[in-house]
């Protein structure tokens, strides 16, 4: 892959092209990637309210009914649930793990398997969450869009 980068200082906002041969993998990975930027999430911390962007979420978890949002270093609170949060992030490399826990698959530092079939994943942060078996269909795939 070839990145050219041109300045054009009367352009009134970022424009990217992606040039490719065929669509694969890859490129969709890219056009996700690129679309999250402009995509975020409101949270509470503390009484105040904070846009979070989508690249900058680690994993959302849901704890007696309340919604996290984890970034590497802050948590902010959300008022929406994690299936409405499920469905805007579905299509932004974001997978469900577990019955309270929708994480970030560009965080993802590494994955080993556990006792009971179940999955333990490191972030890049080091927290470490686990994957319960109803929901390791859904991270291979994710992980296999990866690819």
């Amino acid at each position: 892959m070839n990145l050219k980068l041109t300045q054009i200082k009367d352009l009134p906002r970022i424009e990217v092209e992606i040039r490719y041969p065929e669509m694969n993998k890859t490129v969709q990975q890219l056009i996700r990637r690129i679309e999250s930027v402009n995509h975020a999430i409101y949270g509470n911390d503390n009484g105040r309210q904070y846009r979070i962007p989508y690249e900058d979420i680690f994993y959302i978890e849901s704890v007696d009914k309340k919604t996290f949002i984890y970034t590497e270093k802050q948590v902010f609170r959300s008022d929406m649930r994690l299936y409405q949060l499920l469905d805007d992030l579905a299509s932004f490399e974001f997978v469900q793990v577990s019955k309270s826990c929708i994480l970030n698959i560009n965080v993802l530092e590494s994955i080993q398997t556990l006792a009971n079939s179940r999955i333990e994943v490191t972030l890049q942060n080091g927290e470490r969450l686990n994957v319960s078996r109803t929901y390791i269909p859904q991270i291979k795939k994710a992980l296999s869009n990866e690819a």
